[in-house]
């Protein structure tokens, strides 16, 4: 009897949990179907509706319920605090899966290169929006004593910033 395709995924936020839902639904989940294991760094899965979305946004977070049908199915295992690099290497998973797909989202800021960005007070929307969704790498208090603020961009993660601040 054949046995099931094995696909490591590393990193649990919305593109991985995706790209395991489409095999769930691909050819590849017929007879013998498909094993998935999930690999995520944080002790939580859904990545940047998790950590990266305003908490005051209760419709683009309630996608963390489709999320959750996904890791719910028995064919998928979620791994928790296991750090890719660290933990578990390349090697490690071509040694015992048929394929893995990389869904790592980006660490940090991108560097602005503009004047004054090197002073003190001047942070990066990644560093605030992970403060108010209480990410776990990132310190618990906030110096919001500043009587002045600038907010740099008119995407979304800026207008929240800035909605937040105001608040």
């Amino acid at each position: 009897m054949p046995r099931p395709l094995r696909v490591a995924i590393v990193g649990a936020g919305p593109a991985g949990i995706y790209a395991a839902d489409a095999l769930l639904k691909s050819e590849a989940a017929t007879e013998p179907g498909v094993s998935i294991d999930i690999f995520e760094r944080m002790p939580a899965p859904f990545g940047l509706i998790r950590y990266g979305v305003a908490p005051d946004h209760p419709r683009i977070k309630g996608i963390i319920t489709a999320l959750h049908q996904v890791l719910d199915k028995p064919q998928v295992r979620l791994f928790g605090n296991v750090d890719y690099g660290t933990d578990v290497h390349l090697d490690d998973l071509r040694a015992f899966y048929d394929a893995v797909i990389f869904s790592t989202g980006a660490m940090a800021d991108r560097e602005l290169k503009i004047p004054g960005v090197e002073l003190e007070g001047s942070l990066g929307a990644a560093d605030f929006a992970s403060w108010y969704d209480g990410h776990p790498d990132v310190p618990r208090t906030w110096d919001l004593s500043a009587e002045k603020v600038a907010v740099l961009g008119v995407g979304n993660v800026a207008l929240d910033i800035a909605r937040i601040l105001a608040k």
